[in-house]
Formats: structure tokens, C-alpha cells, sequence
């Protein structure tokens, strides 16, 4: 009866999952625009390292990688320990609100933000109040990139202080009482000993972020789709839907794959550590 009951999920992973993992990697080996193919066997992965676009796209992911998980865990904890001081009533009402913006799609989040950074837009009009000149936000691709990290973080940081709020509450409230009981200050009490409690979740929030960095799409192409902005995930999209190259396309989507894996791999790791 129980393998019965599973076989729904296990069909739903066979179609949806495992099936198109394997074609992509079977892809990955041929060169084909879906007219005409050929097979080219592993030509796609030493093109891709004298691909330009690609490299790019790998460099660009780094920066994504050393800016967003960083600003994540900063502005998660941050909120967190401000919900935490709550009543419990606002607490609630706090994770409703601080949620919101995680349910929201990306791509209609992003039309608000064209309007708060186009050359006429909100942020030029702030500048103007000091003199200062119009800035064309999404003209450079280092500035680029720290807004878009910017905007993912502020979109997505409530699920992640949904995850930190729930290890907050899994700590000893006596713990507390003893630290007021010594003297120790409400800042005292989270920076030596509500942040090493929560370590580990910190870790795995950072690490969830790192894969969810490598993953920035829609705001790319609604925001600024350039090259000098795209992730590795976006010059996928290029690649195939834009210039038709499938295999090649496949080959970088094998190797976001195999660097995604690896992250979950940590990720996982981080997970049962923290539960022993």
C-alpha cells in the first residue's frame, strides 16, 4: 500500500525531473538547433571555456556569489532580532508582512523597480534635491550587479527571516533570564549568545542564498539584459532561446548543475549538523 502511495511523486520526479536532467545531459553532447544535428561529443564543454559570454557569466556569478548570500544574512539577522524584540501578536503580524514580497513574482516586482532606478526615475529625482547628476543605474556592470543584489535581497530576505525566527524560538527562554540575571544588555544577549546558537542556520541561510544567487534570472532580463550583468543561468537562456545553440546551451546547464549539487551537497551537510 505504501509504494502505491508514492507512485504519484515518484512518476511526477521520473517525468518532470530525472527524464529532462537526462536529455539536457544527453544534449549536452550534441550540437543541434533542433533542425539539424550532430553529434560532437564533449566539443560543447571546450567550447564553453573559450566562449566569452560564458566566461563572463562565470565572473559575474562570482560577484553575485560574493555580494548577495553576504547582504542576505546581514539584513536577515538584522530583521530577525528586530521581530524577536516584539509581542508575540506583532511578531505574527511581522512575518505576514516581511513575507509578502517573497510571494510576489519577479518579473512584476521588477517593472517597480525599472520606475525607481530609470534615468527619470525615483532615485535620479532624490539625487536631484543635492544637485546631483541623473545616473544611468544600469549602465555598468559592477553597478549593475550590487542593485540587482540589492533588489533580490529585498524581495526574497522574508523567507529566510521566517527560517531564522523559527531556530530564535527554539532556544531555552531561560537562557535569557540567566544573562539579564548577570547584568548582560539585550545587545549582549544576541551578539554572544543568540548568534552562536543560531549559527548553524545562519550558515545554512548564507548557503540557500549562495544557490539562489547562481539561480538570478528574471530580474536580469526585465532590468538589464546585457552580458556584463548575466549570470551563468541567464547566458543559458541567450544561448539557447536567443541564438538557437542547444548543446552548447545543455553543457552550461550540466555545469550550473554540477555547481548547484555541490552547494545543496553543503547545504544538506550543514542541515543534519545542525539537527544532532
Amino acid at each position: 500500500m505504501k509504494y502505491f502511495l508514492l507512485m504519484p511523486t515518484l512518476i511526477f520526479f521520473l517525468l518532470f525531473t530525472l527524464w529532462p536532467i537526462i536529455k539536457v545531459i544527453e544534449m549536452s553532447f550534441y550540437q543541434t538547433n533542433f533542425i539539424v544535428t550532430r553529434f560532437v561529443g564533449l566539443q560543447n564543454y571546450v567550447d564553453l571555456f573559450h566562449n566569452e559570454a560564458f566566461i563572463q557569466s562565470i565572473k559575474n556569478s562570482v560577484l553575485y556569489l560574493a555580494i548577495m548570500p553576504l547582504l542576505t544574512v546581514i539584513v536577515s539577522v538584522f530583521v530577525t532580532f528586530l521581530i524577536s524584540d516584539l509581542s508575540k501578536k506583532w511578531q505574527d503580524i511581522s512575518r505576514i508582512l516581511v513575507y509578502i514580497p517573497v510571494l510576489g513574482g519577479g518579473i512584476i516586482l521588477a517593472q517597480i523597480w525599472r520606475w525607481v532606478f530609470a534615468i527619470n526615475g525615483l532615485m535620479n529625482w532624490v539625487l536631484s534635491l543635492f544637485n546631483i547628476a541623473p545616473i544611468y543605474w544600469f549602465g555598468d556592470g559592477y553597478i549593475s550587479i550590487t542593485i540587482i543584489c540589492i533588489i533580490v535581497v529585498t524581495t526574497t530576505f522574508g523567507g529566510y527571516v521566517i527560517i531564522l525566527l523559527a531556530s530564535l524560538t527554539s532556544i531555552d527562554k531561560s537562557i535569557y533570564e540567566a544573562a539579564r540575571m548577570d547584568g548582560a544588555s539585550n545587545f549582549q544577549i544576541k551578539m554572544k549568545i543568540v548568534l552562536p546558537l543560531i549559527k548553524s542556520t545562519i550558515a545554512l541561510v548564507y548557503l540557500l542564498s549562495m544557490i539562489a544567487s547562481l539561480q538570478v534570472f528574471e530580474y536580469i532580463y526585465a532590468l538589464v539584459p546585457q552580458q556584463y550583468a548575466a549570470t551563468i543561468t541567464y547566458n543559458i537562456y541567450v544561448t539557447g532561446f536567443k541564438n538557437s545553440k542547444w548543446g552548447l546551451a545543455s553543457a552550461q546547464a550540466v555545469i550550473l548543475m554540477i555547481i548547484t549539487f555541490i552547494l545543496s551537497y553543503l547545504q544538506r551537510r550543514i542541515s543534519n549538523e545542525s539537527n544532532k
